[in-house]
């Protein structure tokens, strides 16, 4: 086996696919290797983003289909309810596995993927870099990283977590609203953020997820309260299931002349709210143009918002040191800003009056005391 390549892709998840699509050209003569830890690709993900005017039209771009789109959703608190239609925009959710799968064929045969193979060190040398893996050792000169390993040092917020448990359902009677996604219907917690997220695809059959915004989220309790929280939807039947633990912070990677870090390590993560898919393709995008060569990747590597980051970091302190009052918090952001607005707001596209729309639906008080203590 051919063991010295042009690049070496370490994770065959969704930043480097995104990327390895839009940014190699047909005609490359690049040899690219990915290295994927996984045997074959999850099935048990799911990536939502926002679609509308203004937006990148991730399906036409990167040639996709979603699995399903609402038109209207639903916030819930304290027996208080927001619904709202949010026409011309949708919320948009994409199966995780025909996704990936999607975009590994639009790469095939200009990519090798090397699946069950898992990189145990990565050693910078004189004029390449070597990657020993589960199955043997590949060399190449540049590097692209995806994989979520973030030191301390990267953290440039303050820093907690969101976990996640979610199931697949299905239930004999017509139950659920498909046209209509509760994005969240929080729960009675003082110590943490704690929701429901329920996206239906039919009258019979919805995504639920308990999700959880904490300093030390514990999964077998998450657990424990999502099994509760299935009892209301009477008998009903699991399909698949998912669960994970996202990091909540700012991150700024350390530059490397040699190594690109793309992903969660990278800070394509929305630290306010967990959701990754239109960051990255924001980031791919706006190289729009250009291709892959043999020595320009590190023009490709993300650069943050710093206009968003700093709402960020002061939404995350609000979230790590007044759990109690997050509710309200996201309750007024849905309710007293613009739906467009805010959309463009979470999908990292405002204009100066999106952000000063939503600036103003937030709690003053609250907000001004927070970047008062950040100071």
């Amino acid at each position: 086996m051919k063991n010295e390549y042009d690049f070496i892709v370490i994770g065959a998840g969704l930043s480097s696919l995104m990327f390895l699509s839009k940014m190699i050209s047909n005609k490359s003569k690049l040899s690219i290797l990915v290295l994927e830890q996984k045997r074959s690709i999850a099935r048990n993900q799911t990536f939502c983003v926002w679609e509308g005017p203004g937006l990148i039209n991730i399906e036409k771009e990167f040639k996709l289909k979603a699995k399903h789109r609402w038109n209207k959703i639903l916030i819930e608190n304290n027996r208080k309810k927001i619904k709202k239609d949010i026409h011309p925009y949708h919320y948009v959710c994409h199966d995780g596995h025909t996704t990936l799968k999607k975009l590994s064929r639009q790469i095939k045969g200009r990519v090798k993927i090397l699946y069950a193979t898992k990189v145990t060190g990565v050693h910078e040398m004189d004029k390449k870099i070597q990657v020993n893996s589960s199955e043997g050792n590949f060399y190449s000169k540049y590097i692209v990283d995806s994989r979520p390993k973030i030191e301390k040092n990267e953290i440039k917020s303050a820093y907690i977590q969101q976990a996640f448990i979610g199931s697949e359902i299905e239930v004999k009677s017509n139950y659920f609203n498909k046209y209509e996604a509760t994005i969240m219907s929080f729960s009675k917690n003082k110590k943490e953020t704690e929701f429901i997220y329920q996206l239906p695809f039919t009258k019979k059959r919805a995504l639920v997820e308990t999700t959880l915004f904490s300093k030390s989220p514990d999964l077998k309790k998450l657990q424990q309260k999502h099994t509760r929280n299935l009892k209301k939807y009477g008998d009903y039947k699991i399909l698949k299931g998912e669960r994970g633990i996202i990091p909540m912070a700012l991150i700024e990677a350390k530059k490397n002349k040699r190594i690109m870090k793309v992903g969660m390590a990278a800070g394509m993560v929305r630290a306010s709210s967990g959701y990754s898919m239109r960051k990255i393709a924001n980031w791919v995008l706006g190289h729009k143009g250009k291709t892959l060569k043999k020595n320009n990747l590190l023009s490709f590597s993300y650069s943050p918002n710093p206009l968003l980051d700093f709402f960020d970091k002061i939404f995350l302190a609000v979230l790590k040191n007044h759990p109690n009052k997050s509710p309200n918090l996201f309750f007024n952001l849905f309710e007293k800003s613009s739906h467009k607005s805010l959309i463009k707001f979470l999908s990292d596209t405002p204009s100066w009056k999106d952000n000063l729309n939503v600036v103003l639906s937030m709690p003053k008080k609250l907000m001004l005391k927070t970047v008062f203590k950040q100071r």
